[in-house]
């Protein structure tokens, strides 16, 4: 036994070792799933509630206008993201303006504690859809998405 007693020595801290990194890789592995998904990202957003009312007010302001189609807007954490379809011959900048709906119905105050993206589709087929314009908490204008002019395919010149 005292022959051995070193080998023992090491064979228990290396089952000890064994075993704390076991627990380690776990926890990196297997989240606590007790906790939010979303961290305290969402810290404060029992006071930022969009109600049922804001949004009804806001669906019947984009369907009166002529060009709008059809409304449809999903919440997911702190982001407001709003569906929009507009007639095929509706102009992209008259579509862009239809985002004035958004930031007159939603509280200042939200705005600065939600991020907005505004999504435009357009029934039939149409080159300059779909347009993206989105809105950081922190900023009071939209940055609306260019729509690129098609590449030349390989082997094309490109005209110039």
């Amino acid at each position: 036994m005292k022959k051995h007693k070193g080998l023992f020595i090491c064979l228990g801290v290396l089952i000890i070792l064994g075993i704390v990194a076991f627990i380690g890789v776990k926890k990196l592995v297997y989240p606590d799933s007790s906790k939010n998904k979303y961290g305290d990202r969402l810290a404060g957003i029992e006071e930022h509630k969009i109600s049922d009312e804001v949004i009804s007010e806001m669906k019947e302001t984009f369907l009166k206008n002529e060009n709008v189609i059809d409304f449809d807007y999903v919440l997911t954490g702190k982001i407001i993201k709003v569906f929009v379809k507009v007639k095929e011959d509706t102009k992209v900048d008259d579509a862009k303006a239809l985002s004035d709906i958004i930031t007159k119905n939603i509280s200042e105050d939200d705005q600065k504690f939600y991020d907005i993206l505004y999504y435009i589709t357009c029934e039939g087929e149409n080159d300059l859809y779909p347009v993206l314009g989105s809105k950081h908490k922190t900023s009071e204008l939209f940055i609306w998405t260019v729509k690129l002019e098609k590449l030349p395919e390989e082997g094309e010149e490109n005209a110039e």
